[in-house]
């Protein structure tokens, strides 16, 4: 009798301690901010998250063919992707965290790429060379989250790539070269009352929806990130001019903007070795560095913070629990 009660004493105080660990583990992460990008570290493109402090890095996929270009459902419990897989040029997948579910959206000989998942959760807008008639010329396309309904949106212009939802999910974004001159130009999500906002390249909006931030090429060769307001005024560069730094993202608090930089090397040289950074949107600061790896890392996307209630730390209660419910030696 007194060895039962033993071993169920010890039970409860594995429990206790077991919840206590991750009641802990919890507090040390639902604090942080994540950030998902593509990585070359593992010899392949992989997708990758890591918190703004630079610690917490975690692989997302894990497959031989390439995997990038991550953009995230609202709630965070999914993010469409471009993989190689089965198809060469790309196509799109979701992988569905909750239930560690990958599944196929598209199946066109097209390439597809340039992703972005609207803020109401209900369309996945992206760029492909369906059209076919010239080689390089892309277009805007949406679909719903089930990879059905699909809708043609821009149908002028060589390359229309880089779509980016509006915060209220009734405007896009996106770059176009037109008449020989590359943009910005904003649409309805119909495609139509087509506007040119300025000289740029991916744009991204801020939260409260009042301003964009893009990068544009600037002299040697260089590239920088720069912000202004929704109407196409106002713009300033707030990256630092040494550097080059391309693929602003506005995080959801609107604090900060995420891009891909190299310190060391301009743009052009074969050996660089671009990172992930953080910079303010309102001041010409330093950079604050994220990630740091000898390959390149790029396409950065902010994690939305629903991401936290299907990470490894909601998973391991539950795995706790079940193995000592299965414990003969402390449950009879």
């Amino acid at each position: 009798m007194k060895t039962k009660y033993a071993h169920l004493a010890f039970g409860i105080a594995l429990v206790l301690s077991s919840s206590l660990f991750v009641m802990n583990l919890s507090a040390q992460v639902l604090g942080k901010q994540y950030i998902s990008f593509s990585s070359l570290r593992s010899g392949n493109l992989e997708i990758y998250i890591i918190d703004t402090e630079g610690n917490n890095l975690r692989n997302l996929t894990n497959h031989p063919a390439s995997d990038h270009s991550a953009t995230w459902s609202p709630s965070g419990r999914a993010f469409a992707y471009v993989s190689h897989r089965e198809d060469d040029k790309g196509e799109i997948y979701v992988m569905d965290l909750s239930k560690n579910k990958t599944r196929r959206l598209t199946n066109h000989p097209a390439s597809e790429r340039h992703l972005a998942w609207s803020p109401d959760g209900k369309w996945i807008a992206f760029s492909s060379n369906r059209k076919g008639d010239e080689p390089g010329n892309y277009d805007i396309y949406k679909m719903d989250a089930n990879g059905e309904n699909l809708q043609r949106l821009t149908n002028e212009g060589r390359y229309n790539s880089g779509p980016a939802w509006s915060p209220d999910s009734c405007s896009i974004a996106f770059y176009s070269i037109r008449n020989d001159d590359g943009g910005i130009y904003v649409m309805d999500t119909d495609g139509k009352k087509v506007k040119k906002l300025a000289t740029g390249i991916a744009p991204s909006w801020s939260p409260d929806g009042e301003r964009i931030t893009y990068y544009n090429l600037v002299w040697n060769g260089r590239s920088g990130i720069f912000v202004m307001d929704a109407k196409g005024k106002n713009s300033r560069r707030v990256s630092p001019p040494e550097t080059w730094s391309e693929r602003p993202a506005w995080s959801p608090d609107g604090e900060w903007i995420a891009c891909m930089s190299e310190l060391e090397n301009p743009w052009g040289n074969p050996n660089r070795d671009s990172n992930i950074y953080l910079i303010k949107p309102d001041t010409l600061g330093k950079p604050r560095q994220i990630t740091q790896h000898e390959a390149m890392d790029y396409s950065p996307a902010w994690v939305p913070s629903g991401f936290l209630a299907v990470s490894p730390t909601a998973n391991t209660q539950t795995t706790l629990w079940g193995k000592l419910k299965q414990n003969p030696h402390t449950m009879k």
